[in-house]
């Protein structure tokens, strides 16, 4: 059996994995501010078995307790051939140019997109370091952590963090016995809510946001669905975790 804890599970990306991974010999366990009704009603319609948990993870308090207890629950776990980690909750806000940010929101962001996934995965690597079971953490980045983008400092910064804790994760794991792979991988552009708030975005903020009406204008985002099945084919390779920083578009 495996055991794949996901975050960010109830619109866009995370949901089209979710649905994806719903499987009566799979346990998986999501994590979302928000219900998803539909994917509860298929997951009984499956057989499937999620455990779907509430918890705003740019809320440092309610991500300590979170991974507590997701520890607690991969100790307890039997019969797992295989832990997954799926880091995949984020935020793009806040926008505009580095004087204009404000503490709070900055520290929402940075709790969110960099802070959470640190918690969570040495939750994650503590549980199941005598397993003995194989383990994979996956780190949803983006381009923007490899190219700056003008008003999007915060995200920008924060998924540059997300790459370099995964490079960490490597490092510290090494040659350990039964080591974790990680992997770092930015999906691409993504019809989702989170563009749907970038094209929104006042140029004076965000100085690129024609490109991005304009990708959408002409048809040119990926589907979550789509993105997240070749997302889950990557997480299944032989070779996974060999290149700890990739792009899905490259494969």
């Amino acid at each position: 059996m495996q055991f794949v804890i996901l975050t960010g599970a109830s619109r866009g990306l995370g949901a089209a994995m979710a649905e994806r991974l719903l499987s009566p010999s799979r346990q998986l366990v999501c994590v979302a501010r928000s219900p998803n009704e539909a994917l509860a009603a298929k997951a009984r319609a499956r057989g499937a078995r999620l455990d779907y948990r509430l918890c705003d993870l740019s809320d440092a308090a309610a991500a300590v307790r979170l991974a507590d207890s997701l520890g607690q629950a991969m100790k307890s776990a039997s019969d797992v051939s295989r832990f997954v980690l799926i880091n995949n909750a984020g935020m793009i806000e806040p926008i505009g140019p580095v004087e204009t940010l404000a503490a709070a929101p900055l520290a929402a962001a940075l709790q969110l997109n960099l802070a959470a996934a640190m918690l969570l995965t040495g939750s994650f690597l503590a549980a199941t370091d005598a397993s003995g079971a194989e383990r994979r953490v996956l780190n949803v980045s983006s381009g923007a952590a490899r190219y700056p983008v003008a008003g999007w400092s915060a995200y920008c910064s924060a998924k540059a963090a997300l790459d370099m804790f995964t490079r960490c994760i490597k490092a510290e794991q090494g040659d350990r016995p039964n080591a974790a792979r990680a992997c770092s991988l930015a999906p691409g552009v993504i019809d989702t809510d989170m563009q749907v708030t970038i094209r929104a975005a006042d140029q004076a903020d965000f100085p690129p946001v024609e490109r991005f009406r304009k990708l959408k204008a002409d048809g040119a985002l990926g589907s979550p669905d789509e993105v997240a099945g070749r997302i889950l084919a990557y997480l299944e390779r032989d070779d996974y975790g060999e290149r700890e920083i990739d792009d899905i578009r490259e494969h």
